[in-house]
């Protein structure tokens, strides 16, 4: 009697398992991007590095890399998920070449923006070169943020147009490169200054 109840258990177990095993599973889209956050971390960094893996509009993995790899995915010439055609993203999105090629001869000539300042769209003062340091050339020194640490309710909401939610949300893919398309553009930083509480 026991090996009869036994047995009619396992087979239906094996059959419930059988249908589970084929019924639909939704599709799960997966896309990866390049991603920047300008939240500081353990490493003393004021912006962050990374490829995000996204699915339905959440993030659910990130891996951070370094600028330079960020620049060399971007620019086409590292292969990534994060830019499969391995196209100059830079180009695509009008960015100016000092903005990324920074240590190029002719860019350490320009006061233009540099990718590592977005640090300004967080604080209003450069956090590399507290009020005794003497600035180097071409350093920007005074950052776009209203307050010391954070930037206005207002200037948030500009913010998140460009796909956050919280400043210490990742900007990524296509919305940080049209960040950083208006970031080099003198109207929208002002646009940017003048948002105050």
């Amino acid at each position: 009697m026991n090996r009869i109840i036994i047995s009619i258990l396992f087979t239906i177990s094996y059959f419930y398992s059988e249908v589970n095993a084929f019924s639909i599973k939704p599709i799960v889209n997966i896309n990866q991007h390049l991603a920047i956050s300008i939240n500081p971390n353990c490493n003393s960094q004021y912006v962050n590095y990374a490829i995000i893996t996204e699915s339905g509009g959440r993030i659910v993995k990130t891996r951070f890399i370094t600028g330079r790899e960020f620049i060399l995915i971007g620019m086409g010439k590292q292969p990534s998920k994060a830019n499969t055609k391995g196209e100059n993203l830079f180009k695509r999105f009008n960015i100016k070449d000092c903005l990324y090629k920074f240590d190029s001869l002719e860019c350490l000539k320009k006061p233009d923006l540099k990718l590592f300042d977005l640090w300004a769209l967080r604080y209003n003062r450069n956090p590399y070169c507290p009020p005794d340091c003497t600035p180097t050339e071409n350093m920007l020194v005074n950052g776009f943020g209203q307050h010391k640490f954070r930037p206005s309710w207002p200037q948030i909401q500009i913010l998140q147009k460009y796909g956050i939610t919280y400043i210490n949300d990742f900007f990524y893919g296509e919305n940080l490169f049209h960040l950083l398309s208006d970031f080099q553009k003198p109207e929208w930083r002002s646009q940017y200054l003048n948002a105050k509480e």
